[in-house]
């Protein structure tokens, strides 16, 4: 009997891990936000949805089958803490923890797990609008950027403008988020030789500085 219910969690857990949340968004961004986004999983089956800036009379639709709720907008929070003086933290390893991700064999792992994570959110883009900075190198550079990455083929109709600052985009983007794909990447990113040293070195350091009473 406790072998069956043991499978029964496992598969249940497996199941929220691979099976795909859905999400979708869409809206406009020029001097004010305004944007919708729905997160579904199974098809539905579980949903949030939710607008910025808040809509009045509530906030986030929780959808769970049938059932549907809407939350009201949480009040801020007062604060609970009395500011403490604060601990200098101990720098001890700062710069040479930073050089390690400057490594080429880190910078090659780093990138395939970004890619790898590119992938699998599967994303679908339609977008259109115009930018710009108050540097037109700076927006040179972002259309460099938006025309590498939108050599897939998504559909990204960006204008660049050279002669003014500002902001004015519309459209949407959808894809999917498989939580077990990203875990077990994520896994193997870090059991990877040139990160796995890198870590390791960090607890060993905390650990020492533990045992002499340093933090």
């Amino acid at each position: 009997m406790i072998l069956y219910i043991l499978l029964t969690i496992l598969f249940i857990l497996i199941a929220v891990l691979f099976i795909p949340f859905r999400f979708y968004g869409q809206g406009r961004i020029s001097e004010d936000i305004r944007l919708e986004w729905d997160l579904a999983w199974a098809g539905g089956l579980v949903s949030v949805r939710w607008n910025l800036p808040a809509a009045e009379e509530g906030g986030p639709v929780v959808r769970l089958g049938p059932w549907t709720r809407t939350r009201s907008p949480a009040p801020a929070r007062a604060k609970r803490r009395q500011q403490k003086p604060s601990r200098e933290p101990r720098r001890r390893g700062g710069w040479p923890a930073a050089r390690a991700f400057l490594d080429k064999q880190v910078l090659r792992e780093v990138l395939a797990f970004l890619g790898r994570l590119w992938r699998s959110l599967r994303l679908r883009w339609d977008l259109e609008g115009d930018y710009g900075t108050d540097d037109p190198a700076l927006t040179a550079s972002i259309a460099a950027i938006i025309t590498f990455i939108n050599r897939n083929g998504q559909k990204c109709r960006l204008s660049p403008r050279f002669t003014e600052a500002g902001v004015n985009l519309t459209g949407s983007i959808q894809g999917q988020l498989r939580p077990g794909i990203i875990l077990w990447d994520a896994g193997r990113f870090a059991l990877k030789k040139p990160i796995r040293k890198i870590w390791w070195t960090m607890l060993r350091e905390g650990n020492k500085d533990r045992r002499n009473g340093n933090v």
